[in-house]
């Protein structure tokens, strides 16, 4: 079992636990109904929890997937124009090797020109000793890594091929990742909605527990992953209520990148709000699609990307208030096609980001 998982066995154990100590009156109730009241309502928070956690794991899932998708078309891209370069090369050496076959033909080289008939194609010409005699003569050295660039252009159409049909498979992959969030979403409000109030105070305190377990386990790491203290960020607002995120700082991305944010997973249109008091800018990019940054008069920038769009009205310039409507969750820039979510980041005094997870995770 994994140090998560054994760790939410452990807080729900406890929980149960606890739930067992809670006074009952009896009355006229026998022992037997008793328990099964008892049975009942463990039962009811134990759905209530197996329906949170399963997507909180397929956001994890998603979110592993996302990151070696993006990283793999990274790659593809860059083999594209590798080969788009040694296909430049190989033309422009066969374009030389067609100049010197009409070269010897007009000078009266007619042994190359017969090579050049009965050849079954321009690269046993290119190949042949009697161009390559000849180039030696024009000092036309390129021909000589000409059978190399080819080689080397083959493999990476091969590779090009196979990571091709592997972006296929990682974005069904992902597709289906996102139909399964959206299942377990509706499961995990079904069974909200349908557990009592007594289950859903335990689910409260459940998750509230986890917090505190992911609080502990981020004040034991060093610089920007540790993020920063509420205490930096007073009066913080939840900037996607309803969302669904996880700790996903540092996770790859294209191009060699680093995750420098936190992806808050929610429907298409869903509200972005001010997270405090201050000044917005905004802006389009092509990573960011849609942005907005915040700064705020305690001194924190907050960027917003990815966005559907702004609250009608809005311009660079415009103060807001925490809680107001600034824009809505979509899948701007170079999350387009993806799941529709928010990209958040946090820059303590407008300088690097930090890692927003534990300032989400109180407010959210």
């Amino acid at each position: 079992m994994s140090r998560p998982r054994a760790a939410r066995a452990l807080i729900l154990a406890g929980l149960i636990g606890a739930s067992l100590l809670l006074p009952t009156t009896v009355g006229a109730q026998s022992r037997d109904e008793v328990d099964r009241t008892d049975q009942v309502r463990d039962d009811a928070l134990g759905r209530l929890i197996a329906a949170n956690d399963a997507l909180d794991s397929a956001l994890e899932e998603f979110h592993e997937v996302h990151a070696e998708l993006e990283d793999l078309i990274w790659r593809t891209a860059t083999l594209e124009e590798r080969i788009r370069e040694r296909e430049g090369e190989t033309s422009e050496m066969r374009n030389t090797a067609r100049t010197l076959i009409l070269e010897a033909y007009m000078s009266g080289g007619g042994d190359l020109f017969s090579v050049a008939l009965e050849a079954g194609s321009i690269q046993d010409v290119i190949t042949s000793q009697d161009l390559i005699d000849r180039a030696t003569r024009f000092e036309v050295s390129s021909l000589d890594t000409l059978e190399a660039t080819r080689r080397e252009m083959d493999r990476l159409k091969t590779d090009l091929q196979e990571d091709q049909v592997h972006v296929a498979e990682l974005q069904a992959q992902a597709e289906g990742l996102v139909t399964r969030m959206d299942e377990l979403q509706r499961d995990a409000a079904i069974a909200f909605d349908e557990a009592d109030e007594e289950a859903k105070a335990a689910l409260r305190a459940y998750n509230e527990e986890k917090r505190r377990q992911e609080a502990l386990e981020l004040a034991r790491r060093q610089g920007a992953a540790a993020g920063v203290s509420n205490s930096v960020t007073p009066g913080f607002v939840c900037p996607a209520p309803g969302s669904r995120f996880i700790n996903d700082w540092g996770f790859p991305r294209s191009g060699g990148r680093k995750h420098k944010g936190t992806d808050m997973m929610a429907p298409r249109g869903n509200h972005v709000v001010a997270v405090g008091d201050g000044t917005v800018r905004l802006k389009t990019n092509s990573l960011g699609g849609t942005v907005a940054f915040l700064k705020a008069d305690h001194g924190v920038t907050y960027y917003y990307a990815h966005l559907d769009g702004y609250a009608a009205g809005l311009s660079t310039g415009d103060r807001v208030s925490a809680g107001q409507l600034i824009g809505y969750v979509g899948d701007s820039g170079n999350a387009l096609g993806g799941a529709t979510h928010l990209h958040f980041e946090v820059h303590p005094g407008g300088g690097a980001a930090v890692n927003p997870y534990p300032t989400l995770s109180a407010a959210c």
